[in-house]
């Protein structure tokens, strides 16, 4: 009898032994389970901040290339303006030539070269305009990501250059509006000649235009150096983001 209960006493301590080690695996299976979900939530973190973060670089490089590719239109266009330009005050000369063999098609020749003038210089102000824009919201993006800049010294550093690359622009903006601010005196001399040529073409009124063509001249070289002026300021803005 002793025998028997010692016997059924060895088999209640083995099965609980059992429990026991089967309670405790669960719990080691549970524990790593939790231990691998935060890893792969900790790595999914990970990636989607990073990705952000590249997001955010991809986001940026697109904005300097949209810069660049509408800053070289407006060079394109500035320089057929200019070229325009140049046709219209060889059209003016012309016209005003001693030896000139149609006096009346030459001033209609004047007219409309400076029709097409004026819509070239619309072309460059709609280019500017979108130039502009872009720079803006390049600017603006690029002063919003120094916060993410966790070193001191690497985001001094990049708003140092954000400075440099607004003082460019800046000088690009106002030499083009000191061109513009040669061009509209210019045409405004040159509508006034036509417009006193208009019923008056003989040889004595474009005689008398004389003093006022050499100034015109004048003011048209200056203009074109202006014009020069800011292509030259827009192309090496260009080559220096190209190089960033």
């Amino acid at each position: 009898m002793y025998q028997s209960r010692l016997a059924r006493s060895s088999e209640y301590t083995l099965q609980m032994a059992r429990l026991t080690a089967g309670k405790q695996g669960k719990r080691k299976e549970h524990q790593m389970s939790l231990r691998s979900g935060s890893a792969i939530l900790s790595g999914l973190a990970f990636i989607a901040t990073t990705t952000v973060g590249l997001g955010a670089q991809d986001e940026g490089v697109k904005q300097v290339q949209q810069l660049i590719k509408k800053a070289q239109s407006t060079v394109e266009s500035i320089d057929t303006a200019k070229l325009q330009l140049k046709k219209t005050v060889d059209a003016y000369n012309a016209m005003l030539a001693p030896d000139v063999k149609d006096r009346r098609d030459s001033y209609k020749q004047l007219q409309k070269e400076m029709a097409n003038t004026e819509k070239k210089r619309a072309e460059v102000t709609s280019r500017a305009a979108e130039m502009n824009t872009e720079a803006d919201k390049l600017f603006k993006s690029w002063q919003d990501s120094l916060a993410s800049i966790q070193s001191p010294d690497l985001r001094k550093r990049s708003d140092d250059r954000l400075k440099k690359a607004q003082d460019r622009f800046t000088e690009i903006r106002q030499a083009g509006q000191r061109a513009s601010g040669l061009y509209d005196p210019f045409m405004k001399a040159l509508q006034d000649q036509v417009t006193f040529l208009g019923h008056d073409l003989n040889a004595g009124a474009v005689a008398s235009l004389k003093p006022d063509a050499d100034k015109l001249n004048a003011q048209a070289k200056e203009l074109y150096a202006a014009i020069d002026k800011v292509t030259a300021g827009a192309t090496a803005n260009i080559t220096q983001l190209s190089a960033e």
